[in-house]
């Protein structure tokens, strides 16, 4: 009779193993479905893209006549508009300081103008026929022991950013220096 138990126990043994097994995979099985269930997340960005289009060149010697204003001034101040004009078929970007020299009789560099602060250099356009322009302001006040200023005979003028200088002739007063002021729209310097 012992025997005969043996075979069903070992039967309800491998059953009640069943049971406990397939309970278990079920809840594998749910917990697997949850994970791939928040794995599917996912996330995109867009990539902006950006195009410039070609803007006007730099305004050159080639593209641009430079010439002297009228001076004018007061209590011993000689102001001199240099005048950039656009003589090209096409907008020109101009922006900073012209280089000036004074010239002597003999053509000579005798004086550097020194940068203003003000006003502030400004990136201008200029279109076919437009002008923009620089002051040059020096002084016919003797200084020291001098008891006369020298006489310049004229002015070599260099576009911002150009290497090419221009000869302007005009009779300056050359006491003390001089200055230059940044580019601005205009023919007055101003």
């Amino acid at each position: 009779m012992i025997h005969r138990l043996l075979p069903l126990a070992a039967v309800a043994l491998a059953v009640s193993a069943a049971a406990c097994s397939s309970s278990t995979s079920s809840t594998s099985s749910t917990t697997s479905v949850v994970s791939t269930t928040a794995a599917k997340v996912t996330t995109t960005t867009a990539k902006a893209t950006t195009t410039t289009a070609p803007g006007p060149t730099r305004c050159t010697n080639s593209a641009i006549s430079v010439t002297a204003g009228p001076s004018s001034g007061s209590a011993g101040h000689a102001n001199t508009p240099v005048i950039f004009t656009n003589t090209s078929s096409s907008p020109c970007t101009i922006f900073g300081y012209p280089g000036v020299a004074a010239l002597d009789s003999a053509g000579s560099q005798t004086a550097q103008a020194t940068r203003t602060g003000t006003p502030q250099p400004t990136h201008l356009i200029l279109t076919p026929g437009n002008t923009a322009s620089a002051l040059v302001i020096n002084t016919s006040i003797p200084s020291g022991n001098e008891t006369s200023c020298p006489s310049w005979s004229g002015l070599l003028v260099t576009p911002p950013n150009d290497t090419k200088s221009t000869k302007l002739i005009l009779q300056l007063p050359g006491c003390n220096g001089f200055t230059v002021s940044a580019v601005v729209a205009g023919p007055n310097g101003i």
